[in-house]
């Protein structure tokens, strides 16, 4: 059986009964979002080969390391998590719509412009058109396009949320009305206070992190976690929330932007600032160890009941990922750790198993779904898809590890004041190398990916085949 087929007919989820008026938006901007993803991962890739060979591309001076690394985490952030993130909620709006999307048209022209924006922001960032900001990292005028179409995007999905009240009841809906009201307060904050004297220097440097920890924690995390929830709660309509599910939401809702102080330790702030960071850190572990409780029993059941379908694992392996990276985060905020590890290689290894082992996973078993459904046509080869779960996975884990043993190496040597710092760098260069090696792995299973899922576009389907995923398709329902 095919993964299409085993997808859509196991019991652990029904087909889409979308209308086409949402469809359309939603597959277009997946379709967006993995190209931007490997437009991302083809900007880390040659970023890794620049750190092992500075000469690579030297003579190209918009390729620069530090405009290639900017552009690889705003595309990444922007164009693969945001598109990712806003055609999953259409979707989950117009699953239980009762009509058809009658802003479909305005919906898609807004799409085409946000990543159209996105393009603009790119091109500028690598002709070195860079402010002092790492994820908020646009020219002035691209962040206001990219506000004022996120703003049209967003107010009809919104509109219908807090109609509906469906965020009173399902946990699902909550995390996406959080994170979908976030982003334009947030950067409509940034906005503005970048463009007020009184904010600068060492204040600013707060602002910053305060956008960075929300985007992570009030943006990718409330969205994927909804992902998490919607998976486990059924494709039925089945709502049941717990207590310990409702204190966690609560509990990332009201500290996630407190953490952000605990990245400022050693900076020229007071002690109750990051104080408070580090308090709300040890929260937010708290806080997902409450959504781990809840969310572990549910999970599992839905795996067993699916255990052929290997894309259905994406969503227990984004889970995983979630609780360590969020532990660990924790862990490295504490004073006693932070004094060895901050500004090494381990934070950016917790941070890369946040973005690319919870997110990037959660939302690609969500796009297999999807696009299974629309397109209604068997999988080329389950073999081939099976090899890019694996060799995503074993990418994701090989880059983390290397990230992560790379940077205590990294903070041991620095400890050493008679070591010169060269042969800091030179005893952390294998660990690069590995972690360049990995990022291959990734890239190498979105390509294939991408090019199943375009050979299920081109090629057609047998009247058996379609007669039998039909089949499969009502005895699920």
């Amino acid at each position: 059986m095919v993964e299409s087929q085993e997808w859509i007919g196991s019991g652990v989820s029904r087909p889409v009964s979308l209308d086409r008026s949402f469809f359309i938006p939603v597959i277009f901007m997946l379709v967006a979002a993995f190209f931007w993803l490997l437009v991302s991962m083809g900007f880390a890739l040659l970023g890794a080969g620049k750190i092992v060979i500075p000469s690579l591309l030297g003579s190209w001076g918009w390729l620069t390391f530090g405009r290639i690394g900017l552009a690889s985490f705003l595309v990444f952030s922007y164009g693969w998590g945001m598109n990712g993130g806003l055609a999953y909620a259409l979707y989950l709006i117009g699953k239980n719509a009762q009509e058809p999307f009658r802003g479909s048209g305005y919906f898609l022209c807004s799409a085409l412009f946000w990543n159209l924006s996105i393009f603009i922001g790119m091109m500028a960032v690598l002709i070195g058109e860079i402010p002092s900001l790492s994820w908020a990292g646009w020219p002035d005028f691209v962040l206001f396009l990219l506000l004022l179409n996120y703003s049209l995007m967003n107010y009809w999905i919104v509109k219908k949320l807090l109609v509906s009240g469906s965020f009173l009841r399902s946990l699902s809906h909550s995390y996406l009305l959080i994170a979908l009201l976030w982003f334009p307060w947030a950067i409509g904050s940034l906005f503005i206070f970048f463009h007020w004297l009184v904010i600068r220097g060492v204040s600013f440097a707060s602002m910053e992190w305060w956008f960075n920890e929300g985007f992570l924690h009030l943006w990718l995390a409330p969205v994927g976690l909804s992902m998490l929830y919607d998976y486990v709660e059924g494709r039925n309509g089945q709502r049941s929330s717990s207590f310990l599910g409702w204190l966690g939401l609560i509990l990332f809702f009201l500290c996630s932007n407190f953490a952000s102080a605990s990245h400022l330790i050693g900076a020229p702030f007071p002690l109750w600032i990051v104080g408070l960071g580090i308090a709300a850190r040890i929260l937010l572990i708290l806080g997902a160890v409450a959504i781990g409780i809840d969310l572990l029993q549910r999970l599992k059941k839905r795996i067993q009941a699916n255990k052929q379908n290997i894309f259905s694992r994406y969503f227990l392996i984004a889970f995983y990922c979630f609780l360590i990276a969020i532990v660990g985060d924790g862990c490295i905020a504490m004073p006693f750790v932070s004094r060895l590890v901050h500004f090494s290689f381990v934070e950016i290894a917790f941070l890369v198993l946040f973005i690319y082992g919870f997110y990037s996973f959660v939302l690609m078993g969500m796009a297999h779904y999807l696009y299974s459904n629309f397109f209604r046509k068997p999988w080329l080869s389950e073999t081939f898809l099976k090899i890019t779960f694996w060799t995503n996975m074993y990418g994701i884990s090989f880059l983390f590890v290397f990230l992560f043993l790379g940077g205590i190496v990294q903070s041991v040597e620095l400890e050493n004041a008679e070591l010169p710092f060269s042969q800091v760098v030179e005893s952390v260069l294998p660990y690069l190398r590995g972690a360049g090696m990995s990022a291959t792995l990734i890239l190498f299973s979105q390509l294939t990916y991408c090019f199943l899922l375009l050979l299920m576009f081109l090629m057609p389907v047998e009247k058996e085949g379609i007669e039998k995923n039909e089949k499969n398709l009502s005895r699920s329902i």
